[in-house]
C-alpha cells in the first residue's frame, strides 16, 4: 500500500522563480479601498449600506461603553477590597 502524501511532489529551493502569482493581477485597490474604476464594493452611496455602517458603528460604540463601565467597576472594588483589608473594615 502507498503512503498518502499532504504535499506535492515538486521540491522547494532558494532558486525558485515562478513568483507569488501577483504578477498578472489588476493593481484596482489601494490602501483606501478600490479606486473606482471597477464596482469592488457596493456603492458608497446606496442608502442601506450606510444605514448598516451606521449602526454597526453604535453598536461598537455601545461594546466599548459596555468594557469601559466593566473595568472601572472592577478596579473600584478591588480598591475597596484593598482598602477595607488594610484598614481592617
Amino acid at each position: 500500500m502507498e503512503k498518502s502524501r499532504s504535499f506535492p511532489e515538486y521540491s522547494y529551493s532558494s532558486s525558485y522563480s515562478g513568483g507569488l502569482g501577483y504578477e498578472g493581477r489588476p493593481n484596482s485597490y489601494s490602501f483606501n479601498g478600490p479606486n473606482g474604476k471597477h464596482d469592488g464594493f457596493a456603492s458608497s452611496s446606496d442608502p442601506e449600506l450606510k444605514r448598516k455602517r451606521r449602526v454597526a458603528a453604535y453598536n461598537v460604540f455601545t461594546t466599548e461603553a459596555k468594557l469601559k463601565s466593566s473595568v472601572r467597576n472592577s478596579v473600584k472594588w478591588i480598591k475597596t477590597k484593598f482598602t477595607n483589608i488594610r484598614y481592617g473594615i
